[in-house]
């Protein structure tokens, strides 16, 4: 694993974004909800799924990308029902658009597409410079 690929810097600010947006509702309940709610976010889902992009499995893109983009629906779900009916709009607004930097990245960047798709043993023989 080369560190020095761009792909793999956007696969850590990826990582960032996911842990970020599960550590928020775990630590910050009032953000999301009143004293008496109850909130909870998969952390152990997006671990997973950080596991198996810096692994590169075949298709952790595919999977990351579609849960991403469902807990992105939902979190504009939540907001347009808090904003409508009032409620706390601060902690699905950042989950929100952590989610939304995540589905951008891993949309857009062919680097991350080709660091996924390049063979860890490639680089063994190689020098870097």
């Amino acid at each position: 694993m080369r560190v020095n690929d761009k792909g793999f810097w956007l696969l850590v600010l990826v990582a960032v974004c996911l842990i970020t947006s599960a550590w928020l509702p775990a630590h910050y309940k009032l953000l999301f909800v009143q004293e008496t709610g109850n909130v909870g976010h998969s952390q152990t889902t997006n671990v997973v799924l950080i596991l198996m992009l810096f692994t590169r499995w075949r298709y952790a893109l595919t999977l990351t990308m579609f849960v991403s983009g469902l807990r992105f629906l939902f979190g504009c779900g939540v907001l347009w029902s808090a904003w409508k009916y009032g409620g706390p709009l601060l902690g699905y607004s950042l989950t929100t658009l952590l989610h939304l930097i995540v589905l951008k990245v891993l949309n857009d960047s062919t680097s991350i597409e080709v660091f996924l798709k390049q063979h860890p043993a490639d680089n063994l023989g190689k020098q870097q410079i």
